[in-house]
């Protein structure tokens, strides 16, 4: 695989001359260094990729040449993370690693002790960090697939509208019922779980009236481990188990 990776939103296999944004000429140009001639795969997140060569190297509209194209087939499991939004740029990290990981949902989580706010004219700024740090996921791990996020919402609604979509849902949890992740997949009261789920709460975790309500939606707790873990290494350490057991 080439070392260059491109985002262009819109791709074809009968349209192979390719003329990148400002944005990721620069990237490419500018910040990767690439120059005319230098092979560079260019994605849309969709699954569809072309191999090109760098015919103009212009840091502000550079221009490809398609070689090959390639159309993905989707992922057979279907993974999502319902994220409490931690302080700064927590989510942005985990969106980042979780892109890498290769993941297919990415949901936003408004807690009772989510810090973080978001004032609604500042909404479409953050989805729009958001979706750099899925397109930086996907240039470094080489995942053809950008994730979706969805707009951030309260735990209550997304309790009822999203999670019912899930065949298996579970809940990162220090709860004394709290079981291995790979138990939970292996529940014999669940379906074949090509539909998985993960919540991971907020700093100091959710609040006793959450996990009720949480509890009532059915996740299962599980356990990641002896260690009390920061909801970053939390939502890592879960999406890697789940895509380990989904692989193996």
């Amino acid at each position: 695989m080439p070392d260059f990776r491109s985002y262009c939103p819109i791709l074809s296999e009968e349209q192979p001359e390719i003329r990148l944004s400002a944005d990721e000429s620069h990237h490419l140009v500018s910040s990767n260094r690439a120059r005319t001639g230098d092979p560079v795969v260019v994605f849309d997140g969709n699954g569809k990729e072309w191999t090109c060569k760098l015919v103009d190297s212009d840091k502000r509209h550079a221009l490809l040449q398609g070689r090959t194209f390639i159309k993905h087939p989707p992922p057979i499991h279907e993974i999502g993370l319902a994220q409490a939004i931690p302080k700064g740029k927590g989510l942005e990290n985990i969106i980042r690693k979780a892109t890498e990981i290769g993941i297919q949902h990415i949901y936003p989580i408004l807690s009772d002790r989510t810090e973080a706010k978001i004032p609604r004219d500042r909404l479409q700024s953050k989805l729009d960090k958001w979706v750099s740090s899925l397109i930086e996921g996907a240039k470094q791990s080489g995942n053809p697939f950008l994730p979706t996020i969805h707009n951030p919402q309260g735990l209550d609604q997304f309790i009822e509208s999203s999670a019912p979509q899930f065949a298996t849902k579970i809940v990162a949890s220090l709860q004394a019922e709290s079981v291995p992740v790979k138990k939970a997949l292996s529940d014999p009261d669940k379906d074949d779980g090509q539909k998985a789920l993960i919540l991971i709460g907020p700093e100091g975790d959710f609040s006793d009236p959450e996990y009720a309500r949480i509890n009532k939606a059915r996740f299962q707790p599980v356990t990641l481990g002896p260690y009390v873990l920061k909801c970053e290494t939390a939502a890592v350490s879960a999406l890697s188990i789940l895509r380990h057991e989904f692989d193996s």
